[in-house]
């Protein structure tokens, strides 16, 4: 019998298995027991895709901590308090944040991993980590609430090439030296309008309250927290994946139960749930899509395949990109010009 141990296909069924709320326990205890789990890949790519916390709460919730090396149980048990602890602070960061916009009548509310964990839609404040605190603001009060958050001690960082030239969907980061999260204020929550779906103004207006923070309904989550893989991180141009996305698409399911409607008809859903069905029993009401699949496959057997589609997808959108919407502001401005040349010359081999 040929061994599955070392192979990242493997390991990554491993640890959707963990995060599924659909598969045999017990199935998954026979793999955990038997020889093929390489503990130190699991620990690599479970960090990778940003879910070692998520992993270890799991494990705990399914009473599968006996079967991991006990050295792991210490480490992932260490690395889950610290995380718990984290979001334990952003969470007195948001209320902070929410407390002073609510004060000047800022109309806003917080996205994402902020959301989710200001309803409580975590069994364990630990298993989700979080990065920046991302809030929505109506775009003729974005100025008034970054100048606020401004004069509450935090300070603005250095714009990107597009951000300083075009429209954006935030305002540059903020940071600061006695907070623990960088917050960004956005005016949108897409790079680009897709399909009139999470248009800013609606979701401001179907905003909930919850405990006096202010949060996007549980609809406005489910598509964003979709979208925002496959539109802004490139999910949908690469063929990827991100278990943190789908994980939070299943603990939104438990609150939520979402079929396939109108809604998840365009492409960037149905890729989106194609590649998630190869992990995930818990999409299986959603259609496939062979090619897709087969090309996510292929990139995960062959890196330097990979490497290569994405290089070339990467150079044809920069390219694409300038010499439509933006050829005509590329040849009157110089120092966009300038700015451009130098971020693009290690990418372009120039």
């Amino acid at each position: 019998m040929s061994s599955h141990k070392n192979s990242y296909k493997y390991t990554l069924q491993l640890i959707a298995d963990l995060l599924s709320f659909k598969n045999s326990i017990d199935s998954l205890k026979q793999k955990m027991v038997s020889d093929l789990v390489d503990w130190e890949q699991f620990v690599f790519i479970a960090s990778d895709y940003l879910v070692l916390t998520t992993c270890y709460c799991r494990l705990k919730e399914k009473n599968l901590l006996e079967f991991i090396p006990q050295d792991l149980k210490l480490y992932l048990e260490e690395i889950t308090t610290i995380n718990r602890n984290r979001n334990n602070t952003l969470l007195i960061e948001i209320r902070a944040i929410s407390e002073i916009l609510n004060a000047n009548n800022i109309n806003h509310v917080f996205l994402k991993g902020s959301a989710f964990l200001v309803k409580n839609y975590y069994k364990d404040l630990g298993e989700r980590m979080l990065g920046d605190i991302d809030v929505l603001v109506d775009e003729t009060q974005i100025d008034t609430s970054y100048q606020l958050l401004l004069d509450y001690q935090y300070t603005g960082t250095k714009q990107g090439i597009s951000a300083k030239y075009f429209d954006h969907k935030h305002l540059p980061r903020l940071q600061s030296d006695l907070n623990l999260a960088a917050v960004e204020v956005h005016k949108k929550v897409l790079l680009n309008s897709y399909k009139g779906i999470l248009n800013a103004k609606t979701i401001l207006n179907h905003k909930e309250c919850v405990h006096g923070i202010y949060v996007p309904s549980d609809n406005h989550l489910l598509y964003h927290t979709i979208l925002n893989f496959q539109a802004n991180d490139c999910g949908y141009r690469y063929s990827r994946i991100s278990f943190k996305s789908i994980y939070d698409l299943l603990v939104l399911n438990n609150e939520h139960d979402f079929k396939m409607d109108d809604t998840f008809k365009p492409a960037y859903f149905k890729n989106y749930f194609s590649i998630a069905n190869i992990f995930f029993n818990d999409f299986n009401t959603f259609k496939s899509k062979p090619f897709i699949n087969y090309l996510f496959l292929l990139k995960l057997k062959y890196p330097r395949i990979k490497n290569l589609i994405d290089t070339i997808l990467e150079k044809l959108q920069f390219f694409k990109t300038l010499l439509t919407s933006r050829i005509w502001f590329f040849i009157n401005n110089r120092s966009y010009r300038n700015d451009l040349f130098k971020s693009y010359k290690k990418k372009l081999g120039l």
